[in-house]
């Protein structure tokens, strides 16, 4: 069963709004337009022709609803079915038809670039479409929270649903363990996510000096969640009390 979600460059859980459906859509028409796309006739019209069934099924709401029934049935029976496609996609386009309007957002978000470079580290495909999809719908002022679900529906298509195992694929790619992540890869392809305690286990055991770097990492990001915690435990506590309060009054006044 196609992942019509994935086609697009999207998550399906969670589920994406209507918006983001339409928003993508649009970034992937001009993304494989002619002009941009540099690959064979026959790769492209291939290509159109499945994001326009994608979208087709997924811009009208009793078909979304029924796609999405059988979609859960699938993935429930047959864990996570990846998509034909290589690691790496390998699409080429002409940065020429958007470098013009991508320079003038970098004037007022030159944080982009750095954006932009870390999206290489995953595929020049997905670069490209950040950048369609930010210049589409004008949201630059969401570009962390956009940056992070085009890479997490990556990472779902490339290495399944388990957190962990997306956890430790981000960690590989942007610390430019390509080839390690590769053999990630090729584990999941082999055995699927129901078997991910196994996989990450077999995986460390490969590559023992990884395991020391990534858990190093892992320790820093709680010390760091810890520490933001501590920092703001009091205010936290007051804002939870408020709640309260004007939960308690909404009550006895409704009584």
């Amino acid at each position: 069963m196609k992942n019509y979600y994935h086609i697009l460059g999207l998550s399906f859980d969670p589920p994406p709004e209507q918006q983001l459906i339409e928003a993508a859509y649009r970034a992937l028409v001009k993304l494989y337009h002619p002009d941009v796309y540099k690959g064979d006739k026959k790769s492209l019209k291939r290509k159109i022709n499945e994001i326009n069934e994608a979208y087709d099924s997924l811009c009208d709401s009793k078909k979304r609803g029924d796609y999405d029934k059988n979609l859960k049935k699938s993935q429930i029976e047959k864990s996570f079915q990846f998509t034909d496609d290589e690691f790496e996609d390998k699409d080429l386009f002409n940065s020429k038809y958007i470098d013009e309007d991508w320079e003038i957002a970098l004037l007022v978000y030159p944080e982009l670039e750095s954006i932009k470079e870390n999206l290489i580290k995953y595929s020049l495909k997905l670069s490209f479409q950040f950048q369609f999809y930010l210049l589409e719908t004008k949201e630059f002022n969401k570009l962390n929270d956009i940056e992070n679900r085009f890479i997490s529906a990556f990472l779902e298509r490339k290495f399944g649903t388990s957190f962990e195992i997306k956890s430790l694929s981000r960690f590989l790619i942007e610390n430019n363990y390509k080839k390690n992540a590769k053999y990630l890869n090729k584990l999941i392809q082999v055995l699927g996510t129901k078997s991910e305690n196994r996989i990450i286990k077999t995986f460390f055991k490969q590559f023992p000096e990884i395991n020391d770097i990534y858990k190093n990492q892992q320790h820093k990001k709680k010390e760091s969640y810890t520490n933001f915690f501590e920092k703001y435990q009091n205010y936290l506590l007051i804002l939870l009390v408020f709640f309260l309060i004007t939960f308690i009054f909404i009550i006895a006044s409704v009584k």
